[in-house]
């Protein structure tokens, strides 16, 4: 709270001093400096041990980069199903009905009071007196089961921190509770939780390391693994020590533009490059989990027709599919889910939706000299503007 102390009228030239009573509260930029040196220490790390010393370093990364596809892999297969469960734990606490109310609650209350590697040891073990259960399944099922809860928690302070008036306004216009619930509350608390969700994935992804105990090869499963038989230890859990910063650090960045953009905050700056980036990273994740869903339909596909050359056909499919995705959120909505995210849109200076030659002359721009090297062009040393906006004579804005 700000207090105006006026001086007496022998000073010589009054003047008002404004004096702080709020909490100090470390700048924005002090943050961003801080994880930059983390990122730039993390890189310059594992890119000089694996060039300077190929062995063990390039020897562990090659070792480990399979085990870093499943660890995106479960994590993001994992995060979409806690979400819609924490959707409805969310809805079942703020629920009127009485034994909604109270399953919700009971759900949330012992599963938050179990530690994930209890769960996971139940699931797996524990329950295969009953239902035997594979390894990937059985960890999808204990983080979604894990982080369904505390995502339903976040749905449900979401829910409860819209006014009480949004819901008599909206009954007082003749919606039902669940129509209100659903066209008016809803649609305001992800706004409100999207934020918290993101630290939700964040922790989600270094909690994936538990399922290495469920014999799934993920990173530091592999890490083990190469460990154990070359002894190593050092050289490997640093490195993936390392890598699991480097992710983390990613996307608590991104996590941060998707609060700036929901929160509507400082419209008026330009969009930067990390701003572009951010936005590339959520729809990275979004194609990922659509690629999961066409390399299961694959997967079967090719049970049903031994031989068929599956990873190729997959790399085609996710090639149409990326394409294709990009072109049509771009002419449909004027802007791609991860840009909705960071609260971005493409703007073509007239204010008219982009059409399929300019969409299709963006795209090729941005992919053709090589992927993000357009990007450098939106340093404001080089216009400020990236390269492929130039060409298409298109421009990203704030939403």
């Amino acid at each position: 709270m700000k207090r105006a102390v006026t001086e007496t009228a022998s000073t010589p030239a009054p003047h008002h001093v404004w004096q702080d009573d709020s909490a100090v509260i470390p700048r924005e930029r002090n943050l961003v400096v801080a994880w930059w040196i983390a990122v730039a220490a993390a890189v310059v790390f594992i890119a000089g041990a694996t060039i300077l010393w190929p062995d063990p370093y390039w020897e562990i990364a090659r070792f480990i980069g399979d085990g870093l596809v499943v660890t995106f892999q479960i994590t993001i297969v994992s995060m979409t199903f806690a979400l819609f469960l924490g959707l409805f734990a969310g809805l079942g606490r703020t629920s009127r009905t009485s034994w909604v109310n109270t399953l919700a609650s009971l759900y949330v209350e012992v599963i938050r009071g179990i530690p994930l590697l209890a769960q996971l040891f139940w699931i797996y073990y524990a329950m295969s007196r009953f239902i035997k259960l594979g390894p990937n399944v059985s960890a999808v099922l204990g983080l979604t089961i894990c982080y369904g809860a505390y995502i339903g928690e976040t749905f449900r302070g979401g829910i409860q921190s819209i006014p009480k008036g949004q819901m008599e306004a909206a009954r007082a216009l003749g919606l039902s509770r669940g129509q209100a619930m659903r066209y008016v509350i809803i649609p305001q608390a992800i706004r409100i939780v999207l934020p918290p969700v993101g630290n939700e994935f964040i922790a989600m992804l270094k909690d994936s390391s538990l399922v290495s105990v469920l014999a799934i090869a993920d990173m530091l499963r592999r890490g083990r693994e190469y460990a154990s038989r070359t002894f190593a230890y050092f050289e490997t859990y640093t490195l993936v020590a390392l890598v699991y910063l480097l992710i983390t650090l990613i996307f608590s960045r991104v996590v941060f533009y998707i609060e700036q953009g929901m929160s509507r905050q400082n419209k008026e700056d330009p969009v930067t490059v990390m701003h572009r980036l951010a936005s590339v990273v959520v729809d990275m994740v979004v194609l990922d989990f659509i690629g999961l869903i066409v390399y299961g339909l694959l997967q079967a596909i090719a049970w049903a027709l031994p031989g068929l050359m599956i990873n190729w056909i997959l790399l085609a499919v996710m090639l149409v599919l990326v394409v294709v995705y990009t072109l049509l959120c771009w002419v449909r909505f004027g802007r791609t889910p991860g840009m909705m995210a960071v609260g971005l849109r493409l703007s073509d200076g007239r204010g008219a939706a982009l059409g399929w030659p300019t969409a299709i002359k963006r795209l090729l721009a941005a992919l053709l000299p090589l992927p993000g090297l357009s990007l450098l062009w939106a340093l404001p040393s080089l216009g400020g503007q990236a390269l492929h906006d130039r060409l298409a004579q298109t421009s990203v804005v704030r939403d």
